[in-house]
């Protein structure tokens, strides 16, 4: 159903570097500058679309890997027959590179150029930022005129696009929360008749790796989802409440730690350490710029530690894979901010981005059209409903970026990875998704603002330390200490401190 969310791991360490901008009437701008043209609830036009005045276009921002798709043009020209029939809107959609989003969107900001709709991914990183920056506005009336359909299908969640009791965004809604584990080779399963289905800790997988090392010595054993992360790391669950430095450690839990410093970080730390002296880590994993998951799908790596671990089992695109959860599924804020929809401060009609955020959530033809494009020439229909993908050249959605994707059809590669009919995949997913439990800290968002600066410089030392002990290739006895030692200097302790105060203060006014 939609691209291996790998790379949105990837996005989550980008950093938003100077997103400020010098024109401060970016602040002045969050009422449409045609205010006559725009309905209210006053004039009773509240939740009717005005046909008779000249159709708007909404330029609309989305994520991209480098370039669009070359059939996108299609695309837009089929997504604008219907969106002038619905909401008296045709759709201008840019891509923006993932890689430079906040460079992009604040050039965008400070040039005052044409901007309705910006996808802000990974959106925990970017909204307090530019809601303080005022780079984007609050939509609360908006949402409560044109969105009953975006009300309707996020519910709760909707809190996680909320800054300071304003709505600043809205959540794109996911169909599962995935969790952390490991994606394995099934092929190499199979050709040694090993089974990974019982295993629970990670001395469990002792055996299996060194099998696998024995059994086929020029393959590389396990190596980290991306490798921008490491793998301590990502075996570690953690709520840290918008980013690493103090988080939860435990989903029921009030009490910020530093989860370098607990004892389930370094006996895995420990573990990792262990792997990597017997060969099952590659040697390079520190200098790699290839990302664990793409040398699985290629066939060079057995295992992979892994956050994208749902129900389905993996992918067949290109290899088919097992897979195994290590924790239950917890949704954090964090989970619900990967994908934002904001409203750029310089919006002329902010109303009908809304109307256009609003029609995707309750459209399934709309989103089965931007996700997997044209039927027929991008996609065909299988008998049981799902889609057959494998000839699109020309258009892929890499997320699922647009409306309200359980009301889609599934992808036939992402239903038969599974092993299941379509009706068994669903009910998994449901059973999956009824059985996932929220952080305590659901809803709550940290404003990074009052120590921006200690920030950036634990983002200096985590550089610097994490993944050379995350990923096992130093003796972790000494250089943790060091590494510790070199955040609480850098201003760890202030940034958790502000973190619980402002944790404490949402704890209490929502009575948890």
């Amino acid at each position: 159903m939609k691209k291996n969310l790998v790379l949105v791991l990837l996005a989550s360490f980008l950093v938003v570097g100077s997103i400020g901008c010098s024109n401060t009437n970016n602040g002045n701008s969050s009422a449409p500058s045609n205010e006559s043209a725009v309905p209210t609830a006053e004039n009773g036009d509240a939740g009717k679309i005005n046909f008779d005045e000249e159709p708007y276009t909404i330029k609309v921002n989305y994520a991209v890997l480098g370039q669009e798709q070359p059939d996108l043009p299609k695309i837009e020209a089929k997504l604008n027959e219907i969106t002038l029939k619905e909401i008296n809107a045709k759709i201008d959609l840019e891509g923006v590179s993932l890689y430079n989003m906040a460079n992009v969107y604040a050039l965008k900001a400070s040039s005052r150029e044409k901007t309705d709709l910006m996808l802000l991914m990974p959106g925990n990183r970017y909204l307090a930022s530019f809601a303080n920056n005022k780079m984007i506005r609050p939509i609360d009336e908006e949402l409560a005129q044109w969105g009953p359909a975006l009300t309707e299908t996020l519910g709760d969640n909707l809190i996680s696009g909320q800054f300071n009791g304003k709505q600043y965004a809205i959540p794109q809604k996911a169909d599962q929360k995935n969790t952390i584990g490991f994606h394995f080779s099934k092929s190499i399963l199979d050709k040694y008749n090993i089974d990974v289905s019982n295993i629970k800790s990670l001395s469990d997988l002792d055996s299996v790796f060194a099998i696998v090392h024995e059994k086929e010595p020029n393959m590389t054993v396990l190596a980290p989802e991306v490798s921008v992360g490491n793998i301590a790391s990502i075996l570690k669950w953690n709520d840290g409440l918008g980013n690493a430095y103090g988080g939860l450690l435990d989903p029921n839990s009030t009490k910020l730690e530093n989860m370098y410093e607990s004892e389930e970080f370094v006996e895995t730390i420990k573990k990792v350490r262990e792997w990597y002296q017997k060969g099952y880590i590659s040697k390079d994993v520190n200098t790699s710029q290839d990302d664990g998951a793409t040398l699985l799908d290629n066939g060079k790596v057995f295992a992979v530690a892994a956050s994208s671990v749902g129900f389905a089992g993996g992918s067949i695109k290109p290899i088919e894979k097992q897979s195994i959860a290590m924790y239950p599924p917890v949704l954090t804020t964090s989970d619900t901010q990967l994908l934002l929809w904001s409203v750029a401060s310089s919006s002329e009609r902010p109303d009908k981005a809304i109307q256009f955020l609003n029609l995707l959530n309750s459209s399934a033809e709309l989103t089965t059209l931007l996700q997997f494009g044209i039927e027929g020439e991008h996609y065909e229909v299988n008998a049981n409903g799902t889609l057959n993908v494998s000839n699109n050249k020309n258009y892929e959605s890499y997320w699922p970026m647009f409306g309200d994707y359980s009301k889609a059809p599934l992808s036939e590669t992402y239903v038969t990875a599974s092993g299941l009919s379509v009706e068994e995949f669903k009910l998994k997913q449901k059973a999956w998704n009824d059985n996932t439990k929220k952080s305590i800290a659901y809803g709550f968002i940290f404003d990074p603002g009052p120590v921006k600066t200690e920030i950036a410089a634990l983002d200096a030392v985590a550089a610097q330390y994490a993944k050379v002990i995350g990923n096992g290739a130093v003796d972790p006895t000494e250089l943790l200490k060091k590494f510790n030692d070199s955040l609480y200097a850098a201003g760890l302790q202030k940034v958790m401190d502000e973190k619980q105060r402002q944790f404490d203060a949402w704890l209490a006014t929502n009575n948890k």
